[in-house]
């Protein structure tokens, strides 16, 4: 679906023509301000409410944030001088959410680093499904909602964005010019925030994850030495053209210093799933032409819940039955029901005792991003992608006001 007809904010207006990362992020936090001082409102009068101690959230946070870029930094401090909320519940807003659900959850409470769930004996766990169809194995007749003209028959990459206390983390449409010799970036991602967790590259290279639990931290890694993962895609997208510039980027520095996770990469002719396992401190490839990754390790040794598991046998269960794959197709994924409501669901909602709409002891499905390798768009859905259309964007192009600011995601829980 093309939003033409509705209200949109044009690139130039907002984004282009900014000469730093502060400037841009000041710019991003004045278009994503009400959502962001709304999500932060929220998390402060449930913190009040429940009693939480912050402290040990901000030790944490505030050592993660010496692992950032000089770059990144300045971006968070920009933001943060905009918004009008309690600065510590927004730095645990930023940088220790899933910390702060697991307090806020009702008994243990489930998020991206609690994969055995609220006590139960089989697991439940973390979010995210993911998958990778290679240009071999995608129907040469299919094309975007724009025209046969934009297709570059390049691989697909489907992303479902699974987050626990959903309602308080806003999403929005995320575009990021070329600043001095870093390239452009669009997304889908937390309002307010500088961790990216996928998106596509103004050179169109694609990079997407999913979280895996794995032991790596050996005793020269901490918070201030470890690259968080939305780090990592952030870098790779702004330092990088191509999926051997990103895996050269990868390879170039110390593996236990990478939190566990998979990488699906792509450009227009070239993709891989990379496993990045600190533990054994290797990065193992699969370059299979249909490839799908949940919260556990294939090729190597992680955590693995029966949410996991059972989303990734579905997955490639909806992908082995087609010999030609489209968009279409990763759509269907995206809203697939099969062993839900819950967490077993590739499209998660959350289960009828939990406390909607944050829902904060339950991880469920907050967006749904698919690219296009070689693609500088980005198709997307707020929210469960079965309860919503799906939006193109083009980088550099006029993007939906309510996506750029957040106002559709905000429109979903009122």
């Amino acid at each position: 679906m093309d939003d033409t007809a509705v209200d949109t904010i044009a690139y130039d207006d907002s984004i282009a023509g900014v000469d730093s990362f502060a400037d841009h992020a000041r710019r991003r936090a004045e278009t994503e301000r009400e959502a962001v001082e709304w999500a932060i409102d929220e998390l402060e009068s449930i913190v009040d409410e429940q009693g939480v101690d912050l402290e040990p959230l901000l030790e944490y946070a505030r050592r993660s944030r010496e692992s950032l870029p000089d770059r990144h930094r300045r971006a968070y401090e920009a933001m943060a001088d905009v918004f009008d909320v309690d600065p510590d519940v927004y730095e645990a807003y930023v940088f220790a959410y899933s910390e702060l659900c697991e307090e806020l959850a009702d008994g243990e409470g489930r998020s991206e680093k609690n994969p055995l769930g609220a006590g139960t004996a089989t697991g439940t766990g973390e979010g995210c499904t993911n998958a990778l169809v290679a240009p071999s194995r995608v129907d040469p007749e299919s094309t975007t909602d724009a025209g046969p003209s934009t297709a570059t028959g390049g691989p697909l990459v489907l992303k479902n964005r699974d987050i626990a206390g959903r309602g308080a983390r806003p999403k929005s449409i995320v575009e990021q010019p070329p600043i001095d010799d870093y390239h452009g970036i669009l997304t889908i991602d937390t309002c307010g925030t500088v961790s990216m967790f996928k998106g596509v590259n103004d050179q169109g290279l694609v990079a997407a994850n999913t979280y895996i639990d794995c032991e790596g931290e050996g005793a020269d890694v901490s918070p201030e030495t470890q690259l968080r993962n939305g780090t990592v895609i952030r870098m790779l997208l702004e330092e990088c053209a191509t999926v051997d510039e990103a895996r050269e980027f990868l390879e170039s520095r110390p593996t236990r210093r990478l939190m566990g996770q998979t990488l699906f990469l792509a450009d227009d002719t070239d993709d891989v799933l990379l496993e990045v396992d600190p533990a054994t401190e290797r990065i193992f490839v699969d370059d299979e032409p249909v490839v799908t990754r949940t919260n556990h390790f294939v090729r190597s040794e992680s955590t693995e819940a029966e949410s996991s598991t059972k989303r990734r046998r579905r997955a490639l269960e909806l992908l082995e039955d087609e010999d030609r794959l489209d968009r279409d197709d990763l759509w269907t994924i995206a809203r697939d029901h099969a062993n839900g409501p819950g967490d077993d669901s590739i499209c998660r909602h959350p289960e009828p005792e939990t406390d909607e709409p944050h829902a904060f002891g339950q991880l469920t499905t907050a967006s749904t991003a698919v690219f296009e390798g070689g693609s500088p768009e980005i198709e997307v859905a707020t929210g469960n992608p079965c309860e919503t259309d799906r939006t193109r964007c083009a980088f550099g192009d006029e993007v939906p006001t309510d996506l750029r600011t957040g106002q559709r995601w905000l429109d979903r829980l009122h």
